[in-house]
């Protein structure tokens, strides 16, 4: 008895044993088809928050980069930290795009703003810092008791819709690029 069982062993290895492939198919495969069904929209769901998300952060960066670009046009040297139509349009350019030399359609909903200031540095190595807002004083006539450094200022803005609206969600975002930089002597 026990050689007739171990020779049915023998020709069971390597391949499934008959009682099993013969085996109707149960109640568990459309148990398995309902578990699905129940959680595709909440996949769905996790995935179309996941792309809104990306965007969202896809958006605010070119809105930041936007703005640096600006500031490192005006940041080239004196000429360039006065051209204020030139730092408004790289920011534009760098933002949406350069087609046929036209930036103005694309990420940027407001135009950029672009200043130009100075302040004195008194060899603490810090400038550009203090004075980037409303109040800062004109380079034409500013005198310091330290070392005159000019800056430039440029700020970007862009308002965003979600691709898909969620119930107690906002149904805009917005998006601020700043940057403010030494002018190069």
């Amino acid at each position: 008895m026990e050689h007739e069982t171990a020779q049915r062993h023998k020709k069971a290895v390597g391949r499934l044993p008959l009682q099993t492939v013969k085996q109707p198919k149960s109640a568990e495969s459309g148990q398995t088809l309902v578990e699905f069904a129940l959680m595709l929209p909440f996949m769905l769901l996790l995935l179309l928050g996941i792309a809104e998300i990306g965007r969202a952060a896809f958006i605010t960066m070119k809105v930041s980069n936007a703005a640096t670009a600006g500031a490192q046009y005006g940041s080239q040297n004196s000429a360039t930290a006065s051209d204020f139509v030139g730092m408004q349009k790289a920011a534009l350019c760098d933002a949406n795009g350069d087609v046929a030399g036209f930036c103005t359609a694309g990420i940027l909903t407001q135009a950029p703003g672009a200043t130009n200031f100075c302040e004195c540095d008194t060899g603490s190595g810090t400038s550009c810092l203090a004075s980037a807002g409303d109040a800062a004083p004109a380079c034409s006539g500013f005198v310091c008791a330290g070392t005159t450094v000019e800056c430039v200022h440029v700020t970007t803005y862009a308002n965003f819709s979600p691709l898909f609206h969620y119930p107690g969600l906002p149904t805009t975002y917005s998006a601020h690029g700043d940057s403010v930089q030494r002018v190069r002597k």
